[in-house]
């Protein structure tokens, strides 16, 4: 059985110099040869009131999404986009997101098999900002 990979992207707390960090979600062991090798990924911040930001792109071994965040005028916060299982390891993929705010934690539906694509649209939370996981897992 493989160990689930995990890595989160914040939009906020972990952005540095305009460059976001992956990092291991909290709970899960990582080794000094696994943190070299997370990549640097520049994320867009998050948007004004009224808009959705860029979409951007994560990724695991066995996963990707593509999701964006979107600001309503009252200033709350919901994220969407897409998740597909990349890889055929008897994982599935899903995103995961909490937020600044709310204490709320919204899931998508996790694709799987190997190919699966699931779009999804969470619903609207108090706050500014979303922090956005990215898992694959065994079923």
């Amino acid at each position: 059985m493989k160990r689930p990979h995990f890595f989160t992207l914040a939009t906020a707390a972990l952005l540095v110099n305009g460059i976001l960090l992956p990092v291991p979600a909290v709970g899960v062991e990582t080794t000094a040869q696994e943190a070299a090798s997370y990549e640097m990924m520049a994320v867009p911040p998050p948007p004004a009131p009224g808009n959705c930001g860029a979409p951007y792109t994560l990724k695991t071994s066995g996963a990707e999404a593509q999701v964006r965040e979107c600001r309503n005028r009252s200033g709350d916060i919901r994220v969407d986009g897409n998740v597909m299982d990349t890889d055929n390891d008897g994982q599935c993929a899903q995103v995961y997101a909490t937020y600044n705010v709310s204490t709320a934690t919204d899931y998508s539906p996790r694709a799987c098999p190997k190919g699966t694509r699931i779009y999804f649209t969470f619903p609207w939370r108090a706050g500014s900002d979303a922090f956005i996981y990215l898992r694959d897992f065994d079923v």
